[in-house]
């Protein structure tokens, strides 16, 4: 079936998530699960297939939580989110739309890298060509009201001199462009979708960057 046309989010989300904060139960979910399909999966099914021709396929999160592991014993999301060019916080170069009852943000770049990923970043970073470019797409990303969020250390790490000029991207273990918005209108119609296009192409100079240096 081809998917329907992105006509924005629903409002019924909303009040599903609202619900689902004060009841997240197999009971609550049992009885509500329509909604959850029609009025939250099925509207995020048609933003992403709206976006796949870009960004290439999207993977659609799963309601439930790992609980396995986690104190908060909670089984459902409270949020619906998808992703491009990779899965998880761990993925370099990659897109995440993310809707919940307080609004909705869209996010470019690797949120969290470890291990050899981390140590390409900071040598990019340390380069003195491909981290001022970096430097450069971060201001300008800042400029135009984009949070850099991502896990950053007190202190620059060790193999680099604690003046660097570049120390505080080094300090980074994770960089993304992240841009939220509130609930307003217009996240219930089409314009949800240019929005959401219109932050990744903001992201698309990041996401060069972190493809070409660190992936």
């Amino acid at each position: 079936m081809t998917p329907a046309a992105f006509e924005g989010f629903h409002r019924e989300a909303v009040r599903f998530f609202e619900q689902l904060s004060q009841d997240n139960t197999k009971a609550f979910w049992e009885a509500n699960r329509d909604v959850y399909d029609e009025h939250v999966r099925a509207p995020m099914e048609a933003l992403t297939a709206s976006l796949e021709g870009l960004y290439g396929p999207g993977h659609l999160y799963r309601p439930y939580r790992d609980v396995r592991f986690s104190k908060d014993k909670r089984p459902y999301k409270e949020h619906i989110a998808v992703s491009f060019g990779g899965r998880g916080p761990s993925a370099v170069g990659g897109r995440h739309v993310h809707f919940d009852a307080d609004g909705l943000w869209v996010a470019s770049g690797a949120y969290r890298m470890e291990g050899e990923t981390l140590a390409r970043f900071r040598r990019a970073v340390a380069d003195e060509r491909a981290g001022a470019a970096l430097e450069a797409i971060v201001a300008e990303l800042t400029a135009k009201g984009y949070r850099i969020h991502g896990e950053e250390l007190k202190r620059v790490p060790r193999e680099y001199p604690s003046d660097h000029p570049r120390g505080g991207l080094l300090r980074h273990k994770g960089i993304a462009a992240v841009r939220p918005w509130p609930l307003e209108p217009w996240v219930f119609t089409p314009e949800a979708g240019d929005r959401v296009l219109s932050a990744c192409a903001d992201g698309e100079a990041l996401v060069t960057w972190l493809r070409e240096h660190v992936a």
